[in-house]
């Protein structure tokens, strides 16, 4: 009897598990044809007349690729009178910062009228990205400036000595593990990163300058990582006026001489309420959140953020 109840239990749990199988199984081939029907209507739905691009860049800056995709479209489209970009991010990597900034000042540089328009933040690499724009608007209460670098590592050694750990580093020269997390860094080494991060600074200072046409010495006393209101930047240079979404819009109509009612291209796509439900970004994924929270989201290394 109890051998019969213990085989129950067990195919009980074997059911269980395949159940949880199909139910893994069932979502992933949803989130697949969502994508593949994405992908179809994308490409059924290409904007053939004269319209304007509306580009938002959100959150962290970790990675250009989606975003140099999408300009790489923008570039290609000829019907493509100009580019309102709509910025509501706090800053991000270096790299991907410099690349989405690169990518827009081409295409201002091929004759594309663009424009940037700050929402609640557009601070530090958000900002950086913005100095493409031929006009910015910010609001008076958009916090943005914070005009600085800073690179972090983990300093673990203290933790690692409780546990009875430690980290054997066999290396070819001398610098080759700064920002180990199992040791300390030393004098030399905080001076030596110090120098990666002021000509990392130097650059971002240029590009200020050159795109806000202002003198290096104006700059200065408030690129010190502050941040402050799209009033204050405002007296500061650092953007052009002040206005909303709307302002902007109807600023980049007047510019381009397109009808008033022109239609408007949304970049990123607006996601269909499946791939929704899939999307790590999306405030309804409540899984894919848990999901993606696992994954750690900044890395070291050096950035344009803030705070």
């Amino acid at each position: 009897m109890e051998s019969q109840k213990s085989g129950l239990s067990k195919f009980s749990k074997v059911l269980i598990l395949l159940g949880i199988i199909a139910v893994l199984v069932f979502f992933s081939m949803i989130k697949s044809i969502a994508e593949m029907v994405g992908r179809l209507s994308e490409g059924t739905t290409e904007v053939k007349r004269d319209h304007l691009t509306l580009l938002r860049i959100e959150g962290p800056i970790m990675d250009a690729t989606s975003t140099l995709a999408i300009l790489h479209r923008v570039d290609k489209d000829d019907h493509c009178k100009g580019l309102l970009l709509r910025v509501d991010s706090p800053g991000g990597a270096v790299g991907a910062s410099q690349e989405i900034y690169s990518a827009l000042k081409r295409l201002r540089e091929k004759g594309l009228p663009l424009v940037v328009s700050f929402g609640n933040i557009a601070a530090s690499g958000g900002y950086y990205v913005s100095l493409a724009g031929e006009k910015i608007f910010s609001n008076p209460g958009t916090l943005t400036g914070s005009i600085g670098v800073i690179f972090q590592f983990p300093e673990a050694e203290k933790l690692l000595e409780k546990i009875g750990v430690s980290l054997q580093t066999v290396k070819s020269g001398a610098l080759k593990d700064v920002g180990s997390p199992g040791r300390k860094p030393t004098p030399e080494e905080l001076k030596y990163l110090q120098g990666v991060i002021d000509d990392t600074y130097a650059q971002f200072l240029d590009d200020v300058s050159t795109n806000r046409h202002l003198p290096l010495d104006s700059i200065r006393p408030i690129a010190d990582g502050r941040v402050m209101t799209g009033r204050q930047a405002l007296r500061r240079g650092l953007v052009d006026t002040l206005g909303g979404l709307d302002d902007a819009k109807r600023y980049l109509i007047a510019r381009t001489k397109v009808s008033e009612d022109v239609s408007w291209t949304q970049e990123p796509k607006p996601k269909s309420r499946v791939e929704k439900l899939f999307d790590p970004e999306s405030e309804s994924s409540t899984f894919m959140h848990w999901v993606s929270g696992m994954k750690e989201e900044l890395k070291p290394g050096s950035f344009f953020m803030w705070p």
